[in-house]
């Protein structure tokens, strides 16, 4: 098994320990002051080294390369613009080998790069490869690539303007090992333009990703199948102008995005079996102000495969939620709550059910078409609530376009100058429209057979339009 890791702390002054071979190599370098240079090579087993630095702009290199049980590093460097470089390899040539590398930066503008390279079976009781980088400070920097292998990341960065990249898995799938058991962990607090960026190849990885502060934006890209091929990723953002793009591509994959304040955006594309989107965006801004989505919280979801399922509440503001799910057993649910609010549900497949929850004013499924549903069994339901409009001459607004057999449609709105529009196609369609107040609009069409449509309005200056078996 052959390791890599690469990690950049700065250093004081210049050690060079020379190799050791199949040895039980052990280093220690303390150092304190200013532009120092620490330099540790070591070859053979059980090698450890140990680098404290205290000032600034100090630079560590350590080089490590255990055949048997592999390489331990710690670095420990405290003062401003400081850089370390770890990189440790093992060839598998004995039982359980583990590379571990520890670094702990505290100060501003610190960088730290690490790079794990396995390729040993399943199974080991220990990790095989480990990193974990500790910031404290701005514009700090972390890199971390891991390759194959039961490999472990933890990447925690406080104040503003950091960066974090984990790269785990692949090149090309270790001789189909395959690139398995990867976990990723980034941690950014403060306020300032963070950004963290993780993409796991295959097997069980999971991601999880936790930025505080405004302007954070977090890149997920996790692909299968298979060993196994159930990624997961969880993003929590709180802060203004937070950007979420999460993108899954294999079995039993989950998302869960969580972001906080005003002008959030989250993507999700997943393709592949059994895959869970989440969505929650929460907003303080008190109402439209367009164009959409200015000041808003907007909300796109993709799917792809069998059984996915979606949830996306959005609270406060201006909310924008659009979804596609392909092929059968899809489910969505979409909750929002607040002004200029609007929905947009696109499901092909069968036994398709798409719900949607409006309350505020100015709500709206869309000004054209809100939701299309096409395939057997699909089920859709709208609860809309509101007051006076600001976007367009209705209230309310509600599209549903449905083709194919069994369809369902309800409608329930409640307050004045609703308007909704059903278009149903096919064998034993079945609609419901509940409207509550005056001046409201029902239009429904339904062709083909077997056909059902049930109106109910109160309140004066009501039309409703039916038209059926055309």
């Amino acid at each position: 098994m052959k390791r890599a890791f690469y990690t950049t702390v700065s250093a004081l002054a210049l050690l060079s320990a020379a190799p050791a071979f199949a040895g039980n190599n052990t280093s220690t370098v303390t150092q304190s002051g200013t532009n120092a240079v620490a330099t540790v090579s070591q070859a053979g087993s059980n090698s450890t080294s140990a680098v404290t630095q205290a000032g600034d702009q100090n630079n560590a290199n350590i080089n490590q390369d255990g055949t048997q049980t592999g390489g331990s590093s710690t670095v420990s460097q405290t003062g401003n613009s400081n850089n370390a470089l770890v990189t440790q390899a093992d060839d598998a040539s004995g039982a359980n080998p583990y590379d571990v590398s520890n670094i702990d930066q505290g100060g501003n503008g610190n960088t730290a790069t690490v790079s794990q390279t396995g390729g040993t079976a399943p199974g080991s009781t220990t990790w095989q490869n480990q990193s974990d980088i500790g910031q404290s400070g701005n514009n700090n920097n972390a890199t971390v690539t891991q390759v194959d292998d039961t490999q472990h990341s933890t990447v925690s960065q406080t104040s503003n303007g950091n960066i974090a990249n984990v790269s785990q898995g692949d090149p090309a799938r270790v001789a189909y090992d395959s690139s398995w058991g990867n976990t990723s962990g980034v941690t950014q607090a403060g306020g300032g333009a963070h950004t963290a960026n993780v993409s796991q190849t295959s097997g069980h990885n999971s991601s999880s990703i936790d930025q505080e502060g405004t302007s954070d934006t977090a890149n997920v890209s996790q692909t299968g199948p298979t060993a196994i091929d159930y990624n997961n990723s969880t993003i929590s953002q709180g802060g203004g102008s937070d950007l979420a793009n999460v993108n899954q591509n294999g079995q039993s994959n989950t998302s869960g995005i969580s972001q906080s304040t005003d002008s959030n955006i989250a993507y999700v594309d997943q393709v592949g079996n059994g895959n869970s989107s989440s969505v929650t965006q929460s907003s303080t801004f008190g109402g439209y102000s367009g164009p959409f989505p200015t000041n808003s919280a907007y909300a796109s979801v993709q799917q792809i495969g069998d059984s996915n399922s979606s949830t996306v509440n959005q609270y406060g503001g201006s909310n924008w939620a659009v979804l596609s799910q392909g092929a059968s057993g899809n489910s969505s649910l979409i909750d929002q709550g607040g002004n200029g609010t609007y929905a947009n549900v696109s499901q092909s497949g069968s036994t398709n059910i798409s719900e949607v929850h409006q309350t505020g004013y100015a709500n709206n499924l869309n000004t054209s078409v809100g939701i299309t549903q096409s395939g057997n069994n699909n089920t859709s339901y709208v609860s809309q609530t509101g007051g006076a409009t600001v976007l367009n001459s209705w209230q309310g607004t509600v599209d549903v376009d449905q083709s194919g057999d069994l369809n369902d449609s309800t409608v329930n709105q409640g307050g004045l100058d609703n308007e909704v529009r059903i278009v149903e196609s096919g064998n034993s369609n079945i609609s419901d429209v509940l409207q509550g107040g005056d001046n409201n609009h029902a239009l429904v069409t339904q062709s083909s057979d077997f056909n059902n449509s049930s109106v109910t309005q109160s309140g004066s200056n009501n039309v409703a339009t039916v038209t059926q078996g055309m």
